[in-house]
This record gives structure tokens, sequence and C-alpha cells, in this order.
């Protein structure tokens, strides 16, 4: 697959998408915006207070800490590269979504299957039971315990929830990295939007396409180990870019 030289960014990639049969999307934790300065912040306290190890040996402390944080994700709205994200994949042009968000926007946009590597922010659950709680919910029960730890209100359980998101320290889904590299292998357009792709196993996907000569695509405004190897590097904004695309191979109907 040769991407076309002269055209416009979405153009090329609207001649890349509808020739490929298999191509598969990479999205990182935010898309074409920045994240608050809230979360920024407490990103450099994340390791010590949102670890595996705090939540087992200072449960309280933990949730003081993820509660309000998860809360601030799961207020986020789905913005308009969620909405094209959705219309690409309705219209049958993207085989897989691979992403590091977890706020579930795509879901909220309308995709389906979509592959969370890191899980997501928005439930907790029993461990024990299985039980899931909304953050709602959740909040409920750390103010109505003394000792600020939700826990299962089912009958005879009583356990302590735990968020349904991969915790600093904890290994990440199996089955969700699993299906992230079959995907990986499978595609023959591999285009990254808004990764800067510095953790593994996250780094290492985009190696997989470029082993077996597929094109890679990367999208958004950090540089990455990859930039050299791919078809196309864009230094643009992937709400703008997202948009364009979709609404030159899969405009939405006028309202």
């Amino acid at each position: 697959m040769v991407l076309p030289a002269d055209a416009s960014v979405p153009e090329a990639l609207a001649s890349a998408l509808l020739t490929a049969h298999t191509p598969v999307l990479l999205t990182g934790q935010r898309l074409g915006e920045p994240e608050s300065p809230q979360i920024r912040t407490a990103q450099s306290e994340w390791p010590a207070r949102a670890s595996l190890e705090a939540f087992l040996t200072e449960p309280d402390r933990f949730w003081a800490f993820f509660y309000p944080l998860a809360t601030m994700v799961a207020a986020r709205r789905p913005n308009a590269g969620h909405f094209a994200v959705a219309r690409l994949q309705q219209a049958g042009l993207i085989s897989g979504l691979i992403t590091q968000a977890t706020d579930r926007l795509y879901q909220r946009a309308g995709c389906t299957d979509v592959v969370e590597l890191y899980g997501h922010l928005t439930l907790a659950r029993c461990e024990r039971c299985g039980e899931r709680y909304g953050l709602p919910e959740v909040g409920s029960l750390i103010a109505a315990a003394a000792d600020g730890v939700p826990r299962c209100t089912i009958d005879g359980c009583g356990f302590p929830l735990r968020p349904e998101g991969t915790l600093w320290n904890e290994p990440l889904p199996p089955a969700a990295v699993s299906r992230a590299w079959e995907l990986a292998g499978e595609a023959d357009l591999f285009i990254v939007f808004d990764s800067p792709l510095r953790t593994v196993p996250v780094s290492l996907l985009p190696s997989v396409p470029l082993t077996r000569k597929v094109p890679l695509v990367m999208v958004g405004p950090d540089a990455t180990q990859y930039d050299r190897y791919a078809a196309m590097v864009v230094r643009e904004n992937s709400i703008e870019v997202l948009t364009a695309l979709a609404n030159l191979v899969c405009p939405a109907p006028a309202a």
C-alpha cells in the first residue's frame, strides 16, 4: 500500500483506509485534548497512591485519592473525534480499535468491541462475588463507611470493592492484551492516534505490523520512536483529522 504524497492529510488517510482490508486504530489516553490540570498534578502521585500496594495496605487513603479522580474521568463527554471513530467503525472501515483510554468515551460515542488495555475507571467490582457498582454508588458507600472503604452490599459478602481498571504495578488485563496482539498481527494498516508509546506492551504493538511491512501512520503532537519508520507522520489535532476523515469516507446523514 502506498500513501499518496500529493494529497491532503484526510485524503491520504481516506485512500489508505479504503484500500485496506483490516485497518486497526490504536489510541492514547486522551484523544485530541490535553489532560486536565488536576489529573496532571495527580499523576505524579499515582504510583504511590493509586498502586496495587496502596490499595492492599492503605485502602482508606487509596480511595480518598482515587475516587475524586475517577469521578472527574467519568464526567468527561465524547468529543467529535470519538464520534468520528464510531462512524468509521459503524461503516465497517475499522477492523479493530485498541485504546489506552479508561473513560469509556468511545463506547458512549457508539463504538463497540473496544479493546481497553487498561480497563476503565467507571465501575468498581467485588472480587469475591463479582458484583459491580457505579461510581455514584461507590461514593455513597465510601461516605457511609466508618473507615472510608466501600464494601460489597450483597448479603453475606461485605468484601472490599476495587476499581475495575488496572492499578499501578498491576498486570494489564490478559484478555485485552492478547486481543491487542492479535489485532496488530492481523492489521494491513495500523494508525496510532495520540499515544506517546512509552510503556510496554503498548509501545511494542506498532512493531508487529512493521515487521510485516504493513504501513504505520502516526497522528498526534508527540514524537515517538516509530516516527522514522512510519509511512506517514501527522502533527495535527487528532479530533480535526478524524472528523475530516470520517466526513470524506462516511459522511454523517443530514439533520
